[in-house]
This record gives C-alpha cells, sequence and structure tokens, in this order.
C-alpha cells in the first residue's frame, strides 16, 4: 500500500517484498483508487549481463488470447508462456500451438488457473506428454471458460545473453500499428520482424507497408495466413534498402494480431506487441536515462505514431518521479502513419532521470519505448497504454 501522486511513477523491486521467498514465480495483481498503468520490468539480479525483458500489465481479460510468436529451440530461441486468470473462479485453458509454415496443429494442452494466479508453460517441456519438436515456430491460441485470462511470453536465447518478452493479445482488428520498423539499422544493424497472426478459422490475405519518417511508403510485402497461423516479413522483404527507420502498419481483410521482434548483428534484441488503433492520450509508465557512469543503466526512446487519417500535433509530456511536469516537447502535424522520437537526454545531458511519459494528441496516436543500456549492449521495448 502506498500513495503516488498525480502523474506521479513507483517502482515496486519485488526483493523489496518480505513475503515473496527466494525462487517465487507466480503473479501479480495492481490495485488502486484511480485509474493507472503498470509495465513488467524483469531482470537477473546475479548476472547483469542477462537482458532484462517488458511488458505491460492488463485492465482486462479475455476469453480469447493470440500469441503471433512463440518457439521451441528456433532461432536460438524457446518460448515460456503465462496465462494468468483475472477472475474470482477457476478457468479451464486449452492452449493450441499452430506450426508457422504449415499452420498444422502441433500440440493441444489443457490447464486449470486458479483466481488470479498464473500457469507458465515452456515449450521445450509441455504438459501431458505434448510435444514441440524442435526447430519448432509458429503461434499459440489461448482459450478459456470460466474465467478471463491474460497471458505474456518470456522468450530467452538459448546460447545468448538476449531475452525478449511481450503481452498476449486479446483486442484484434484489420489494422495494427507498429511505430517502429528497422532494417540494417545503425551500427548494430537492427531489424524488424513483423510477426502477423490469422484471428479467424478462415485464410486471409496480409499487408504489411512500412512508412518514412515523413508519412511517405517506403514499401509493401504482402502474402496469405492460413487459419490461426503466422506469417513474418521485415523491410527487406519489401525491397527497402538498409538504414530504414520508420514505421509499419498491418492490413488485412480479416481480424488478425501482430507482435514486432527486433534483432541486430550484434547482440541486441527487443519485441513489443502491435496496436489496434490509438487515443488521443497515451501513457508510457517506466522512462530512465542513465549516465555513462552507469554501464548498465537504461536508457528510454520515446516514439510516437500519429494512427489518424489527418495530420496530428503531438506532445511528449515527461514527468518526475512525483509528478511534475520537467519537459513538454511539441510536434507539429505528424503526417498520418509517421513518427516522431524523443528522448530524456534532450534536456537531462549526462545525468539521470525516472519517471514517466504522457503522450497527448490531437488525433490518435500510440507510442513505444525502446530502451537501451547506455553502453548499448542491451535492450528491450515496450507499447503505450492507453489513458481512459
Amino acid at each position: 500500500p502506498g500513495a503516488i501522486p498525480p502523474k506521479g511513477e513507483y517502482a515496486l523491486d519485488t526483493e523489496t517484498v518480505a513475503d515473496l521467498p527466494n525462487g517465487f514465480a507466480g503473479s501479480a495483481v495492481v490495485s488502486a483508487n484511480q485509474p493507472v498503468s503498470a509495465t513488467f520490468v524483469g531482470q537477473d539480479v546475479t548476472n547483469p549481463g542477462i537482458n532484462r525483458t517488458m511488458y505491460n500489465g492488463f485492465t482486462t481479460g479475455s476469453a480469447t488470447v493470440f500469441v503471433p510468436s512463440i518457439s521451441n529451440n528456433y532461432a536460438d530461441q524457446t518460448s515460456m508462456l503465462a496465462v494468468q486468470n483475472v477472475d474470482p473462479t477457476p478457468a479451464q485453458v486449452t492452449v493450441r500451438y499452430l506450426e508457422r509454415f504449415t499452420g498444422a496443429q502441433t500440440a493441444l494442452v489443457s490447464i486449470n488457473v486458479p483466481p488470479n494466479s498464473s500457469q507458465f508453460l515452456d515449450s521445450a517441456n509441455l504438459p501431458g506428454g505434448q510435444r514441440l519438436p524442435g526447430p519448432w515456430t509458429g503461434a499459440a491460441l489461448v482459450q478459456a471458460t470460466g474465467g478471463r485470462v491474460v497471458a505474456a511470453v518470456h522468450q530467452p536465447y538459448l546460447s545468448s545473453n538476449r531475452a525478449v518478452a511481450f503481452e498476449g493479445i486479446s483486442g484484434i482488428g484489420n489494422t495494427v500499428f507498429l511505430p517502429s520498423a528497422l532494417y540494417l539499422y545503425g551500427a548494430q544493424g537492427q531489424t524488424t520482424f513483423v510477426n502477423v497472426q490469422n484471428a479467424q478459422d478462415r485464410a486471409v490475405t496480409a499487408t504489411v507497408t512500412f512508412y518514412n519518417t515523413d508519412g511517405t511508403t517506403a514499401g509493401s510485402a504482402s502474402g496469405a495466413i492460413g487459419a490461426y497461423q503466422k506469417q513474418s516479413w521485415n523491410p527487406g522483404s519489401a525491397g527497402i534498402a538498409p538504414n530504414f527507420n520508420g514505421s509499419a502498419v498491418v492490413r488485412a481483410d480479416g481480424n488478425i494480431a501482430a507482435v514486432a521482434n527486433i534483432n541486430s548483428v550484434t547482440d541486441l534484441s527487443l519485441a513489443y506487441t502491435g496496436q489496434l488503433n490509438g487515443t488521443t492520450r497515451q501513457s508510457l509508465p517506466y522512462i530512465r536515462w542513465a549516465s555513462s557512469f552507469d554501464p548498465k543503466g537504461m536508457r528510454t526512446y520515446v516514439a510516437a505514431m500519429n494512427t489518424d487519417s489527418l495530420p496530428s500535433d503531438i506532445t511528449i509530456k515527461y514527468y518526475d518521479k512525483d509528478g511534475a511536469l520537467l519537459q513538454a516537447p511539441g510536434f507539429k502535424a505528424v503526417p498520418p502513419n509517421a513518427k516522431v522520437n524523443h528522448n530524456p537526454g534532450t534536456f537531462v545531458g549526462d545525468s539521470t532521470f525516472e519517471g514517466s511519459v504522457e503522450i497527448e494528441s490531437s488525433r490518435t496516436v500510440i507510442g513505444l519505448v525502446n530502451a537501451i543500456t547506455s553502453d548499448g549492449t542491451q535492450a528491450e521495448s515496450y507499447t503505450s497504454i492507453t489513458i481512459p
């Protein structure tokens, strides 16, 4: 229990919670008397070289959750799927694993999830004798009765310190926005892979369009996706040249869900969920800026994307932990589908900052944080949360 000032931010370190024993693995529920947003940040306290993972908390659950990217020993990754029951009654949950290239159902797992708790499904060791023969990659379909559920994926790499995390998706539609899309960008050669899952029981055709920062089209790629199956594209699939830094929109003739995975020629890895549509106010609860004297400290870079069909004025408001407004840079007439970028380093320099961001826009907008250590060796992402 504790009071958080208006627009303020509080970080709870689970190591400071005396009731939690070492080795605890479970779930959490955040309750408040005012609307709040929350982002999970996971780190290995015994090894600072292992990448941190991030995903957002959920305001509600659903009977169906889509997971557009899940693997077992594929591209050096094996996924852990966590399913939480958000209702006061037990949930009977089935998880269907559908292989990417054939769309075939490889495994079907049934679990019981008590109220508020989570069950964890290791893709390399599924219960009930189910098995995903590695190397395996595809999508998962989570369906629940008796209680609504949410889901998150934790995805470590097998032979390096990289790891990513992202949310399962319950909100589906025929258009998904991705505020950041890269192709062999910068010295680290970062590339975004857009994983698109068909959210219905018939085939759909999906097109990923990549946009420059001025809103002009850089290229597109498309293809058919079978029932509940996934496909993946990157800007190179659209014939875009290296060093591309823009945004993307996925459009389909049926309902879809999408997750972006960002890899690099170095050891960076990031992931985030695409969003159906924006609102005029969005929250980014975890904003940090570490000095260069803290090589493993996080530096967060903010992207804000106009999801409307008309130009938008966008303001990025930085609040410190006590809720004081420190900076509010504005961007005029941002074109549709385009993004703008900003970071706390523009006003704190090589000092430190801890706080949050509220994005306000004259049209609908979504935001994204790319969090990178000050030495550039680790990174992770999360998308913004709608403010009621």
